[in-house]
């Protein structure tokens, strides 16, 4: 067999496709990031998490690179430039940046700051959302745009920020909410700046495919967009009607569906137009994907095309509507969050069992002498002494036959306890054996492509993956899992990652692979000394702000990083993760009052002479230590 390379462990994992130039393997085998596509300076991310370690910045850590960001902002933003050169197209484009995908302050401030040249917005959903905005806002005059569900106090903060000087967008989602803009507009005597949200026929798809289509759940039906329309002509506000978006879902996976939103908006915007509309603005929403898996697909976790394509898909039909309309084109703005953020962040994590041989339990001697084994487990001797490439197939059948019918012997009383443990024991050998002659062969049965599963250890890692990343465990999602080390080397074991909770839905199972979705991750061998961690990538769109307290476990440890061209990286920021103590606050436990309570009973065993005065400030101490420590493993 050829020496296993760096090219092997690049494509095992799929990461040349997935990555998009953000991530590589160096010479030492570990994962490195680069700040944008094709950048030559790299972050060795193994070397960077022990630098964290000497610092006492002990994994889980959700490491964020805030490079990437601009890098991804700069991308959607040359792809747009490029297409409105190639199709002279008369008018701009603007990127919103939608902070649903991710609220973090720090996250929204840099994606401000690298998107101040390109005019970058931020587009809101609720009264949080715009309280953060106009913070952020305050002194770089950046623009918003509110979709959602509004309030009336909702719709004055609005209008009274706009009275002040900011520059906010409202977008209108149902006709009761434009007739309070209307009466409160009026009230304190300020122009609104107006935008309206229109119900397509079209829809995405996947699993917010329902975010488009007749049955939406926000936005103006055609007849709806009338009234509205006729509404505001009536009290002399059509002028201010700006803005027409839509909106069919995020991460749209097949390019078709994009031209399809494209074709049916544009033509309603050419309408209005006609209409006397004085409409600036065409916003297509969001829906530009990731492609998680690497596969270039239709799958939900992949895109079938890239941001270029997106691009000049988004400027030529559009365009070409405009022009056989006879209608001024409109300025363009996307709301590509997920696209921007997705790449940004990474969770590392240890491997806690790291010792994964299993113990040999003796039963070598009993292969010389079967006579006295019950005749199922002798069978399945005769195929573990017999199996060779010809047979597999035969073999494979005949060996989950004979170990079920171990397992009802045993439970009809037939079988002992021994016995059935040589039957699980050879059993696992022949898959063994197997497993090494399929490794030789080019075709593979179709029937023994999934019998490795047979083989799969549950590796548990220090996360919780109801916390880091949820959508893993709501709906399925993928997100690529890589070793940061050794991959220069062959991986040797086939594993499953479990949580450290208690659900048993806490574990993964399906991974990005060479050809897509795998049922198991690759991994290497772990020595008992060995720290070994795990990344995983793809993970800054909605994970972070998702994430739930299952088992209270809380926040990890965040670092912001930047690269730095004299000394490969600098720490920004170091946000702690939650303490046991903060967590138990969350559930109305408060730390002061455990400790309290339980220090009243232990002076009650005391004075029993149960336990004594050392036995009881050891147990304080200890547990004072343990509310103020990080709610994930240590040692």
């Amino acid at each position: 067999m050829s020496r296993w390379k760096i090219k092997d462990s690049e494509r095992l994992y799929n990461l040349t496709n997935w990555g998009a130039d953000y991530f590589s393997i160096n010479k030492k085998g570990n994962v490195c990031v680069h700040p944008s596509p094709h950048s030559k300076y790299a972050i060795d991310i193994r070397a960077l998490v022990d630098d964290l370690i000497k610092r006492n910045i002990k994994p889980p850590i959700l490491l964020r690179f805030m490079n990437v960001l601009e890098g991804r902002i700069s991308s959607i933003n040359r792809a747009f430039r490029n297409a409105i050169e190639e199709y002279d197209y008369p008018a701009t484009y603007q990127t919103f940046y939608p902070i649903k995908v991710n609220q973090q302050r720090q996250v929204v401030e840099a994606i401000a700051d690298f998107g101040k040249k390109y005019g970058l917005g931020l587009e809101v959903g609720s009264k949080p959302e715009l309280a953060a905005a106009i913070s952020i806002s305050t002194g770089q005059n950046l623009p918003i745009i509110c979709n959602g569900y509004k309030d009336t106090e909702f719709i004055a903060t609005v209008l009274h920020a706009t009275k002040i000087g900011y520059d906010i967008t409202i977008v209108v989602e149902k006709l009761f909410e434009l007739e309070r803009i209307i009466e409160y507009s009026k009230e304190i005597g300020i122009a609104p700046k107006l935008g309206i949200r229109v119900k397509l026929s079209a829809r995405g798809t996947g699993k917010w495919s329902t975010s488009g289509g007749d049955d939406a759940k926000f936005g103006l039906r055609i007849s709806e967009l009338l009234t509205a329309v006729d509404l505001l002509r009536k009290k002399g506000l059509l002028d201010n009607l700006q803005l027409l978006h839509f909106h069919i879902g995020s991460q749209i996976t097949k390019v078709d569906k994009i031209k399809n939103a494209l074709i049916e908006g544009t033509r309603v915007y050419a309408e209005m137009k006609k209409m006397g509309v004085n409409l600036r603005f065409l916003d297509i929403g969001g829906g530009l994907g990731v492609d998680y898996d690497g596969s270039k697909s239709s799958y939900f976790s992949s895109v079938n095309y890239n941001i270029e394509e997106y691009a000049n898909d988004v400027v030529y039909q559009i365009k070409n509507i405009c022009d056989e309309a006879k209608v001024p084109c409109p300025n363009l703005i996307s709301e590509s969050g997920r696209a921007i953020v997705a790449h940004y962040s990474v969770l590392i994590t240890n491997i806690l069992n790291s010792y994964t041989e299993t113990q040999d339990p003796g039963f070598e001697e009993i292969l010389e002498k079967p006579e006295k084994l019950a005749p199922t487990v002798r069978k399945l001797i005769d195929i573990y002494e017999s199996i060779d490439r010809h047979s597999l197939r035969e073999d494979y059948h005949d060996t989950a036959q004979f170990f079920q019918e171990a397992i009802s012997l045993f439970k009809l009383g037939h079988l002992d306890l021994q016995q059935r443990a040589i039957a699980e024991w050879v059993s696992s050998r022949i898959i063994v054996k197997m497993s090494e002659i399929l490794e030789r062969l080019k075709n593979v049965p179709e029937e023994l492509q999934n019998f490795q599963l047979n083989l799969r250890k549950t590796y548990f890692a220090n996360f919780s993956l109801f916390q880091s990343i949820p959508d893993s465990w709501a709906i399925d999602q993928l997100f690529p899992i890589v070793p940061l080390q050794r991959l220069q080397q062959k991986p040797e074991v086939i594993a499953s990652i479990a949580d450290i909770t208690c659900d048993s839905d806490g574990e993964i199972t399906s991974f990005v692979g060479e050809f897509g979705k795998a049922k198991f991750l690759p991994i290497h061998r772990i020595d008992a000394d060995e720290d070994y961690f795990i990344g995983f990538f793809l993970i800054g769109a909605y994970q972070e702000i998702l994430g739930d307290m299952h088992n209270l476990f809380g926040d990890t440890n965040a670092v912001h990083i930047t690269f730095n061209k004299k000394t490969n990286y600098k720490i920004d920021t170091v946000i702690k993760g939650d303490s046991i103590s903060d967590l138990l606050k969350y559930v109305q436990h408060d730390g002061t009052e455990i400790l309290k309570n339980i220090h009243t009973n232990l002076e009650k065993q005391v004075a029993l002479r149960r336990i004594t005065i050392e036995e009881s400030s050891q147990f304080l101490q200890l547990l004072d230590r343990a509310l103020q420590g990080y709610t994930y493993l240590g040692d």
